[in-house]
């Protein structure tokens, strides 16, 4: 994969997680780590799916679901 197409990627998986994931702060570091912020909870993984799983675990009402 070139560099463009794995950048043109990352940005449609930044534009799927910004939509999914409204509050959060996401991107991609220089180091290849997912991160997303919100508030003082930051989420930090090296794999975009493992990032999803993760802050659906923010998700508001979970806990009462799971309760």
């Amino acid at each position: 994969m070139t560099i463009q197409q794995t950048a043109r990627h990352d940005g449609d998986r930044l534009s799927e997680l910004s939509a999914e994931f409204t509050g959060w702060r996401i991107g991609r570091g220089g180091s290849g780590y997912w991160w997303a912020v919100r508030g003082n909870d930051l989420v930090r993984t090296p794999d975009v799916e493992e990032l999803r799983v993760r802050l659906r675990e923010f998700a508001p009402g979970r806990a009462a679901a799971e309760a």
